[in-house]
């Protein structure tokens, strides 16, 4: 079924925006828990964006450029994330007696 209207395209692009915030804290906070969590919860809303472009593409008329947008800033956050963890597991593998 085509999105109707662009009120799951906001949400989607407002949550975007939300992880990309809550991905700079977790770097900053450099837990490793906290980190895994957030990655969980950007994976779950890239198949939300996958599947609203798909929906998108499909028919509505609505544009697809914000969907794009924010799936572009979930995945720099997810490789900013794993980027994070390789460094802190090489950090408690060097501090590690």
């Amino acid at each position: 079924m085509p999105i109707q209207n662009g009120h799951e395209i906001e949400q989607l692009s407002k949550v975007s925006y939300d992880l990309e915030e809550a991905t700079r804290d977790a770097r900053n906070s450099a837990d490793i828990e906290v980190i895994k969590e957030l990655q969980q919860q950007l994976r779950e809303v890239q198949e939300q964006i996958q599947d609203a472009r798909g929906k998108a593409i499909n028919g509505s008329g609505t544009s697809t450029e914000p969907l794009f947008n924010a799936q572009l800033r979930v995945e720099e956050c997810q490789h900013e994330l794993k980027r994070v963890v390789t460094n802190l597991e090489a950090f408690e593998d060097n501090v590690t007696p």
